[in-house]
């Protein structure tokens, strides 16, 4: 008797091409996201610092510059921190080694706004695959089924 063909809506998994291509992509969107926010944040830091500078010292009772550059400050050094991580994880997914880390700062990058709740879709689709779990260097799954 001749063995059964496997059916023809099995599901079929990545092949080592189509994983490199994705975590190649990965890697250049997280390099482009972590350099946008060190660049904003650099920005918010000289906004803050200007705004307090140019600040009148008599500019009224009610007036609160300390807490303003306190929040500018606390956002620009959000930013600072997500960029520096996004560049981290850019290394990491090109070396791929830190597959959690690379998941964690990826549901971190949806606090970016638009472009990085788009990186984080794109990023946990693909990072969660059997596949791509199992090419990472310390990753428990080896065997690709």
């Amino acid at each position: 008797m001749s063995a059964t063909p496997p059916p023809l809506h099995a599901p079929r998994g990545w092949t080592a091409m189509q994983v490199d291509s994705h975590l190649h992509t990965l890697k250049i969107l997280f390099y482009v996201l972590g350099g946008f926010e060190l660049v904003l944040a650099a920005f918010l830091l000289l906004v803050t610092v200007a705004g307090y500078v140019s600040e009148p010292p008599g500019s009224g009772p009610d007036a609160a510059p300390w807490l303003l550059f306190i929040l500018m400050g606390v956002g620009a050094g959000l930013y600072a921190v997500l960029g520096g991580l996004s560049l981290k994880v850019a290394g990491c997914i090109g070396k791929r080694r830190q597959h959690r880390l690379c998941l964690v700062v990826a549901g971190l990058a949806c606090l970016t706004g638009a472009l990085g709740v788009a990186l984080a879709a794109y990023a946990l689709w693909a990072l969660l695959r059997t596949e791509v779990t199992a090419s990472f260097l310390d990753s428990p799954r080896k065997a690709v089924a």
